[in-house]
């Protein structure tokens, strides 16, 4: 997996990870990037999945250790596993053969990382985490972190951003 440019986006509960997943990805995408996305799922409910009457989940349900379907220029796979490490998922999303894996969650993964903090509690309890490249704070955070910016501030954000990619895609 050598050459893989992978960026996380890591923070607790309800810290805007999602949010900002997408305006990068729509960003990279914009910029004429490609983006494979990777998420931890770290809620106790079972993942949303395809209705039980297609034949992809027939197979699934029918006790097949995965399932691959391909239609419309779509790859749809599910696989049984009671773990998985990170570096699967990357490695699973690095078939697509893009430009950039974007990894929601995982903060222990060993990859570059936007770290957001609602609070200086968040931070205190964030700053240890390897390879922070930026960390975005909500109105009022003030972490001693010597690349901080505030979650409303798009345009910086944004910015940011645009270094990054450029940077990465030389």
């Amino acid at each position: 997996m050598d050459g893989l440019t992978v960026l996380q986006v890591v923070g607790f509960k309800d810290s805007g990870k999602t949010t900002l997943m997408l305006e990068l990805i729509r960003q990279a995408a914009a910029s004429g990037k490609t983006v494979a996305a990777v998420k931890h799922h770290g809620h106790p409910e079972p993942l949303d999945m395809p209705p039980a009457t297609t034949d992809s989940m027939r197979f699934f349900n029918g006790g097949a250790a995965a399932s691959v379907v391909f239609g419309g220029g779509v790859i749809q796979q599910h696989v049984q596993k009671k773990e998985a490490a990170v570096e699967e998922l990357v490695a699973m999303a690095a078939t697509a053969d893009t430009d950039f894996i974007f990894i929601e969650g995982f903060k222990d993964a060993p990859y570059e990382k936007i770290v957001l903090i609602r609070s200086d509690s968040d931070w205190e309890k964030l700053k240890s985490l390897s390879r922070i490249a930026l960390v975005i704070g909500h109105e009022g955070v003030s972490a001693a972190h010597g690349a901080v910016i505030g979650r409303n501030e798009s345009d910086r954000i944004s910015g940011w951003f645009s270094d990054w990619i450029e940077r990465k895609s030389t």
